[in-house]
């Protein structure tokens, strides 16, 4: 099966300090691959530059059979590359329905591609699949940890993405959150058949989610695993 996403000599330093030295990954159509490794590592560096953030010094970043190494992070959304932060930093002024018709309205992919009137019913649908519909009024800067979290994946799927990029999106929640965040990260890929790359300290949740596990040190990926 050709790649969804592939990413072949992804080289990036800051200074004199190199972070990533020729790194190559693939994740296909539907696939859940989880990335693990220590503190420094370089995961959100590389998620950087996968999703559109950053530049890598070298290589090459290929996405449904484009290339995209130079495309910025907007362009990427709008192809279908989502990808939530590890700090979420919503608009706090906006409301959490507000927030997310912001995302919709982003993740057109065609000039003229609906109204903000035709944003309301998929905004609604959003909220209601991640358990946001209740604090739909509510400003963002009011929610709880997990609540930004699900707020951080509901502007994700906003796009209808074919690959999602979790950068520790299951960090520092409560067990009944992480439990509630992974069914709307199983879903996401069971139904809509959305491949993900998730980024976690987490051996077990990684184990448990993905099919592949890439293992990040000493700036490549030294070990893959298959679960």
């Amino acid at each position: 099966m050709n790649a969804l996403l592939s990413a072949e000599g992804i080289t990036k330093s800051f200074g004199a300090t190199q972070v990533l030295s020729g790194i190559a990954l693939s994740v296909a159509p539907g696939e859940p691959v989880g990335l693990f490794g220590p503190n420094g590592s370089g995961k959100t560096t590389l998620v950087n530059i996968l999703s559109g953030l950053l530049l890598p010094d070298a290589g090459a970043v290929r996405f449904d059979g484009k290339e995209i190494t130079r495309l910025p992070i907007d362009a990427r959304y709008r192809l279908g590359i989502a990808r939530t932060f590890q700090i979420p930093h919503p608009y706090p002024a906006l409301s959490v329905r507000e927030a997310v018709r912001v995302a919709l309205d982003a993740g057109k992919r065609k000039e003229g591609e609906g109204t903000r009137e035709d944003e309301e019913g998929p905004a609604e649908d959003l909220l209601a699949r991640t358990g946001l519909f209740n604090q739909r009024f509510l400003p963002c800067a009011r929610l709880s940890q997990g609540c930004l979290r699900r707020l951080e994946f509901a502007r994700a799927l906003a796009c209808r993405p074919k690959l999602l990029i979790l950068d520790e999106i299951f960090s520092a929640l409560s067990a009944a959150d992480e439990g509630d965040l992974t069914a709307l990260l199983r879903a996401a890929n069971r139904d809509d058949g959305t491949a993900f790359l998730l980024v976690s300290h987490n051996p077990p949740l990684l184990k448990s989610l993905c099919r592949r596990i890439l293992v990040l040190d000493e700036r490549r990926i030294v070990r893959e695993r298959t679960t």
